[in-house]
């Protein structure tokens, strides 16, 4: 392979050095216009610097064949490569260097480091051996030099950046319409250079106004089609103004072709230098654009899978939430089941023997009183603590599961609540229903039920309330509302008892209240308490209707 690659180095410099040594209108070796380099140049920065042997062999055979001797031939030869490997050298020293040329920086490091500062590298060298072997005269050194040094420029900005370039696949295919676009380019900038050339106003000697006509078009190609564009359009460019110089036409044309093809040339790496600048610029930007894209992109794409994924621990969540509301909800369920089952077995069971005591123990009372036994008056004391602890147990029974909550609904429920409060514990409590409540759900019905039943019995403790006042009624939005006030003390911003109480019974205070809450809660409710120190306390549950409503 690397035999094949140095002979195919070899056949390239000395073929396209033939077509460079037409430009050397004077008859001498020395050409304005130096293609090799630019293929040199290439060929060692893609495949080393061996390379630079076939770059020896086809200069050796070419200045052979335009008649120098060996030495001379062979030093020219050497010469020559200093600027090529010196070139790939320094392009090689820069951090980072893009062979595409796609950056700005890349473009200026080919153009100073190998454009420039290279060519000096052979020119000295080589005008020496061809002075040395008499090619030249010393008269004629200093132009010789400047032309030298212009035709390895020209061959650096003109071919290497189009073999670098189009080395790769064109991809993406150019669209039908920017194929269109590309033909209408290339038709305009032929008859651009036609008007240059071949109209007699402007193509006459010393018009350079004509020239900048051909601006346009370099941005145009570097703008539009980016570094493939420009560098097609440098090498029309040049081919074109290669051309006309050397028939004498032209701004540029001068006392002989060879004057006229270096000042030609001299402009031509002008406008390839600002071509070649501005596509890399414009390359720049749209890869920039295309990142911040592919960002947003990637940036809308990460949001997107990041979002549903919250969405599913979201749904999760709820699903859980249900879930858990739905346990809790049968859990206070089987609760209240058992604490009903407590009660009836405190009602039927309890309750109903010592009812049996009670009943034969008041017969036993009375035998004692026919006989007038002291012990009769043992016997009624008797009598009445067994009535005393058959009230206490249907009280608990009732507190535990009223019997009205399910006979009677929510409304019997806390209307013997209100009855019940007054006669045991000596405190007004009222109750009000509106006649559109039906509140017929059980879920409802007990946990309404036990937050009345907790408010009212922390009003009795805490409050010092003078009476108390039950309500039961529907919101404007058709919500079931629950009212329990009192004229009593009130609380404190913390819902706990004004000062002054035992500790104990504020913290009974506060676990009624966290009970409360959490009822109203479960029914997906909520409750409000309004109370200011001596202005007593208003407690007041909403929740959405479970049932039908009238």
């Amino acid at each position: 392979m690397f035999i094949l690659r140095m002979l195919a180095m070899a056949v390239s410099y000395y073929v396209i050095g033939n077509l460079g040594m037409l430009a050397a209108l004077d008859g001498t070796v020395i050409t304005p216009v130096w293609p090799p380099s630019g293929v040199a140049l290439v060929g060692i920065l893609l495949f080393g610097y061996p390379m630079a042997l076939g770059v020896i062999v086809g200069s050796l055979a070419l200045n052979l064949g335009v008649g120098l001797s060996l030495p001379v031939a062979l030093a020219v030869a050497i010469g020559n490569n200093l600027e090529y490997v010196g070139g790939a050298f320094l392009l090689r020293r820069v951090r980072g260097f893009h062979l595409a040329l796609d950056r700005p920086k890349d473009v200026f490091a080919l153009m100073f480091l190998a454009g420039t500062l290279a060519t000096t590298f052979s020119a000295f060298p080589g005008l020496t051996a061809l002075k040395l072997g008499g090619a030249i005269a010393w008269d004629n050194v200093g132009w010789s030099f400047v032309r030298w040094w212009q035709g390895g420029m020209t061959g650096v900005l003109i071919v290497a950046p189009l073999l670098l370039v189009w080395r790769r696949p064109l991809r993406p295919r150019l669209a039908p319409r920017q194929a269109g676009e590309a033909l209408v380019l290339l038709a305009l900038l032929l008859a651009v250079w036609y008007l240059i050339f071949d109209v007699p106003v402007t193509g006459r000697q010393g018009y350079y106004p004509a020239l900048l006509a051909v601006i346009p078009f370099s941005i145009w190609g570097a703008l539009r089609f980016g570094m493939r564009g420009i560098t097609l359009v440098n090498l029309i460019n040049v081919f074109l103004g290669i051309w006309g110089s050397a028939h004498g036409s032209g701004p540029f044309a001068g006392e002989s072709p060879a004057d006229s093809l270096v000042r030609w040339c001299l402009f031509a790496n002008v406008i390839a230098m600002t071509g070649l600048f501005l596509a890399a610029t414009s390359e720049e930007r749209q890869r920039a654009l295309l990142d911040l894209k592919n960002s947003h992109d990637e940036l809308e794409r990460r949001v997107a899978e990041r979002t549903a994924e919250l969405a599913r621990i979201n749904a999760g969540l709820q699903r859980e939430a249900l879930e858990r509301k739905r346990l809790e909800a049968a859990l206070i369920e089987a609760d209240e089941e058992q604490q009903r089952k407590f009660g009836m077995e405190l009602h039927d069971g309890l309750g109903q023997h010592l009812t049996s005591v009670a009943f034969f123990g008041a017969t036993l009372h009375h035998k004692l009183v026919e006989r007038a036994l002291p012990e009769s008056v043992a016997a009624g004391r008797i009598v009445d603590l067994i009535n005393q602890a058959i009230e206490t147990v249907r009280a608990l029974a009732h507190g535990l599961y009223p019997p009205a909550l399910k006979s009677g609904g929510l409304t019997a429920a806390l209307r013997q609540l209100a009855d019940t409060t007054h006669s045991l514990k000596g405190i007004p409590c009222s109750f009000q229903a509106s006649p559109a409540i039906v509140a017929d759900d059980p879920l409802i019905a007990i946990n309404f039920y036990r937050i009345a039943q907790e408010a009212v019995n922390n009003a009795v403790k805490y409050s010092n309330a003078a009476a108390i006042r039950i309500e039961l009624g529907l919101t404007h939005d058709r919500q079931h509302r629950l009212t329990i006030s009192d004229d009593g003390v009130g609380f404190v911003a913390d819902g706990q008892p004004m000062p002054g109480r035992p500790g104990s019974e504020s913290a009974a205070a506060g676990m009624g209240l966290n009970n409360m809450y959490y009822r109203a809660s479960l029914l997906g409710g909520s409750l409000d308490i309004d109370s200011h120190p001596g202005g007593g306390t208003r407690i007041t549950v909403r929740c959405p209707a479970r049932s039908e409503t009238p």
